[in-house]
């Protein structure tokens, strides 16, 4: 007599149900994982933030006035770390360098990158600077400290709403990145209505 061995196989359901298993679970991963990069990469940015707060103080205090912003972020770095020779170094106060930047840290066009930056010749994903708003009557939000300066990223899209108009439209308020409640309204990083307010964000990038 013959013996017929019958080998345990996948049926063709079983086999879907797997796939459809593990493609839930890649997708979930993948998830998790790009979560866990911005929020390394917010961090990331804060901390910068937070040298280049303490070096503009200093410029101040020696020079009296805040870096340049004709160029943004640009403008910031030369005034902070400017090259040998540089006419700024002129400038009566000043006495620095009072941050040194690192190659990775500056684009081709000089400008502060943030970590989201995608190479040399990025120029969407930089630290935005802005100075001395109270003095420009053209200026309007996102705007926050109107008697010093602001400077903030845009975060991981490099966009500050859905037109790229700053603070046109409610939606705008989330570029501020920081993701919490501040005034506990129930809304995170909104827009404070004209009616109810100045118009500026809830939260001030400076601090986040």
């Amino acid at each position: 007599m013959v013996k017929i061995n019958h080998k345990a196989a996948f049926t063709l359901v079983e086999l879907l149900i797997v796939i459809s298993l593990i493609s839930i679970l890649s997708g979930i991963i993948a998830i998790n994982v790009v979560n866990v990069m911005n929020k390394a990469k917010s961090s990331e940015a804060k901390a910068f933030i937070e040298k280049l707060e303490l070096a503009i103080s200093m410029y101040r205090i020696d020079t009296g006035s805040y870096p340049p912003d004709d160029k943004g972020s640009a403008s910031l770095r030369r005034a902070l770390d400017p090259e040998e020779g540089d006419p700024i170094r002129e400038t009566p106060g000043w006495r620095g360098p009072y941050l040194e930047f690192k190659s990775s840290e500056v684009n081709i066009f000089g400008q502060l990158v943030d970590p989201w930056h995608r190479g040399k010749y990025d120029t969407t994903h930089v630290y935005v600077y802005k100075a001395n708003l109270d003095d420009d009557p053209f200026t309007c939000p996102p705007y926050h400290n109107t008697t010093s300066f602001d400077i903030y990223s845009k975060g991981p899209d490099g966009k500050t709403g859905t037109d790229e108009k700053e603070a046109n439209e409610p939606d705008d308020g989330n570029y501020c990145q920081n993701g919490i409640d501040d005034d506990r309204d129930g809304v995170i990083d909104e827009l404070t209505p004209k009616e109810d307010g100045n118009g500026y964000m809830e939260d001030d990038i400076n601090n986040w």
